[in-house]
C-alpha cells in the first residue's frame, strides 16, 4: 500500500515522496527572486498523485522565487504537475533567432582591422577550420559568432591553450546581442549546452549561466566501502538507475551499460539506490558520473560511492578529476580533498522557466 506522500526540505532541496516513488528538486539561488532547479525523479516515468502535486506546488510557492530555471524531464513531469494550477512554463532560450543570421565559417570573415574578439584582441583565424559560425545582421553593423560542435554541446571557448570558439565585432556593445542570437540559433539546432569561457560571462549574464567546475584530487587513497562492480546480480539495478539519471528508456540504458562494459577503460559500480562510473585515462582517473536516486537521498550513499570511486584509482593513477555543476555535490567532493582547478560557464539550452500564478 502506498504511504501518504510527504515532503522534506534539506539543504534547499525539495523531496516529494509518494510510496516508493520520489522526486527531488534542488534549488540554487541565483539572484533576488530567481533560482535554478536540478530535477531527478524515481522512477523515470513516475506520475505524481494529486496529494504529491499539491505538496510540490506548496513547497515551490513558499519559496521566495518569482522564477525558477529548470530542465524538465522528457515526460514533462513539472509541466504536468504545475501548469493546471496556473504556473507558467516557457522556454528560457527561444528556438527562433530574434535577429537575422546566416551560417558561415571563419574563412568568410572580412579582413578588417577594426574587428576584434570578445577579449579585445585582433581576430586571428589560424587553426579555426574546426569552427562553425553565424553572421548576425545588426542593421548598421554585422558581427559574428563561432563555436566548436561537440555533439549536443557547442563550445565558445577562446583561450590561448583552448581555441574552441570566438565572438567577433567592431563594437563591444554588439557582443551581448551576438551571444543572444547564437544561443537562439543553437537552441533551434537542438543543442543541449553552450559552454563559454569565464571571460565571456558579462555577455551572457542575463541567462544566469551555470558555473561548471573541474576538480582534481592528487594521490587518491583507498577507503572501506560497500559498493560492488556491476555484475549479473546487480545489472537490473544499474539499468534502472541509468534510466533515471540519463532520462532514457530502460532499453537505451541497457545498451549504454553494454557499451561501457565493452570498453575496458570504464568501470561501473552499483549499490541499492546509486551508481558511480570511473574511467582510466593513462595515469589519470576520471570520475565519469555519480548518481543517488531521489528515494535514497540523505542516507550517505553519495559518500559511499565517492569512497568506491577514489579506491578504484588508489595506487593506479597519480591524480583523478571530475566535472560538476551541482553546488551541493561540490561540497561533498571538497570533503574528500578535491580542489577546483578550472571553471567554465554553461547555458542549458532546453531549460524552462517556471513562474508562479500572478495572484501569488
Amino acid at each position: 500500500m502506498p504511504t501518504s506522500p510527504g515532503t522534506a526540505l534539506k539543504d534547499d532541496v525539495i523531496v516529494v515522496r509518494d510510496g516508493e516513488r520520489a522526486l527531488s528538486l534542488e534549488l540554487m539561488p541565483l539572484r533576488e527572486g530567481v533560482a535554478r532547479g536540478f530535477l531527478h525523479a524515481s522512477p523515470r516515468n513516475m506520475k505524481l498523485s494529486d496529494a504529491s502535486r499539491t505538496k510540490l506546488r506548496d513547497d515551490l510557492t513558499a519559496r521566495p522565487y518569482s522564477k525558477v530555471l529548470v530542465l524538465d524531464n522528457k515526460h514533462n513531469l513539472l509541466r504536468g504537475a504545475l501548469q493546471k494550477s496556473g504556473w507558467r512554463l516557457t522556454r528560457a532560450i527561444p528556438t527562433k533567432p530574434s535577429m537575422q543570421c546566416v551560417m558561415m565559417t571563419t574563412y568568410d570573415l572580412p579582413m578588417d582591422d577594426s574587428l576584434f574578439d570578445a577579449g579585445g584582441l585582433r581576430v586571428d583565424t589560424k587553426n579555426t577550420d574546426h569552427m562553425h559560425g553565424i553572421e548576425v545582421d545588426l542593421g548598421a553593423r554585422k558581427a559574428w559568432a563561432f563555436y566548436t560542435d561537440d555533439g549536443t554541446t557547442a563550445r565558445i571557448v577562446c583561450e590561448p591553450e583552448r581555441r574552441l570558439g570566438m565572438m567577433v565585432a567592431s563594437n563591444t556593445e554588439d557582443f551581448e546581442q551576438v551571444a543572444r542570437c547564437l544561443l537562439e540559433f543553437l537552441a533551434m539546432a537542438n543543442k543541449s549546452w553552450a559552454v563559454f569561457s569565464m571571460d565571456m560571462g558579462r555577455y551572457i549574464r542575463r541567462y544566469d549561466p551555470i558555473t561548471m567546475w573541474r576538480m582534481t584530487l592528487d594521490r587518491p587513497i583507498g577507503y572501506q566501502h560497500n559498493v560492488q562492480p556491476v555484475s549479473s546480480s546487480n545489472k537490473r539495478e544499474a539499468v534502472r538507475l541509468f534510466s533515471e539519471y540519463y532520462d532514457e528508456t530502460k532499453l537505451e540504458s541497457m545498451f549504454r551499460l553494454r557499451r561501457m562494459r565493452s570498453d575496458k577503460t570504464f568501470s561501473t559500480f552499483v549499490m541499492d539506490g546509486g551508481f558511480v562510473i570511473t574511467r582510466l585515462e593513462g595515469d589519470v582517473g576520471l570520475i565519469f558520473d555519480i548518481y543517488v536516486s531521489p528515494a535514497r537521498q540523505g542516507e550517505g550513499l553519495g559518500s559511499e560511492l565517492m569512497k568506491c570511486a577514489i579506491t578504484q584509482f588508489a595506487g593506479r593513477v597519480t591524480s583523478c578529476y571530475l566535472h560538476t555543476s551541482y553546488p551541493r555535490a561540490k561540497r561533498l567532493y571538497e570533503k574528500f580533498g578535491f580542489k577546483t582547478v578550472y571553471s567554465q560557464l554553461g547555458i542549458r539550452l532546453d531549460e524552462v522557466v517556471l513562474e508562479p500564478p500572478r495572484s501569488r
